[in-house]
């Protein structure tokens, strides 16, 4: 194996580029799950991670002298941080907070009611009058829909968005949900 690398470097150099990919995608998962309170998925991630690096840092450092290795392994660093949140966010792991400033009379709550969102609404006072201040915990994944719907029925309302770490007090998931060891939830992911 040794002899086919030292024939076909530039194989070694791909390889180490993608598989130094793959490490730094699980190290940005397994930071952001940490963050999230995903114990067991930053588990499995970080022994993938360590394990990969291991590996290919080993082949960089006993070819010290060959610069493309370490310019590879430097690049696939840069490239898998770049993967690591493009992934994370399909993934979309955890939920999220919108909490949404709107004008009394456009009834933003009612709205988000009868679309089977979970809100909490908050009758306030801003400079120009009365306003309703909306919140609505979701999954990620679901928070450009209900963006989609803020913005349709009130263009000029504020929002914010925050991360949030733990739910509780929600419905119930549904019947077929694979993913409900990594969600810690018991909350429902889809809308119905």
């Amino acid at each position: 194996m040794i002899e086919f690398l030292q024939a076909h470097p530039w194989i070694l150099i791909i390889g180490i580029f993608l598989t130094r990919i793959v490490d730094q995608t699980l190290d940005t998962l397994r930071v952001i799950s940490i963050v999230r309170g995903y114990r067991f998925v930053a588990a499995i991630a970080g022994f993938l991670e360590v394990f990969i690096w291991i590996n290919v840092i080993g082949h960089v450092i006993r070819n010290i002298d060959s610069w493309h290795l370490t310019f590879a392994y430097a690049g696939g660093f840069a490239a898998g941080q770049a993967v690591g949140i493009w992934v994370e966010s399909r993934i979309a792991l955890g939920h999220q907070m919108v909490r949404i400033i709107s004008r009394k009379e456009i009834n933003l709550a009612d709205r988000l009611w009868q679309e089977n969102y979970p809100v909490t609404e908050i009758e306030a006072k801003g400079r120009k009058g009365p306003i309703d201040v909306v919140f609505v915990t979701e999954w990620r994944e679901n928070i450009p829909s209900l963006i989609k719907l803020v913005r349709e029925v009130d263009p000029d309302c504020f929002y914010t968005i925050a991360d949030v770490r733990h739910v509780a007090g929600r419905r119930k998931a549904r019947a077929f949900d694979p993913f409900f060891w990594l969600r810690g939830s018991t909350a429902e992911r889809k809308r119905p």
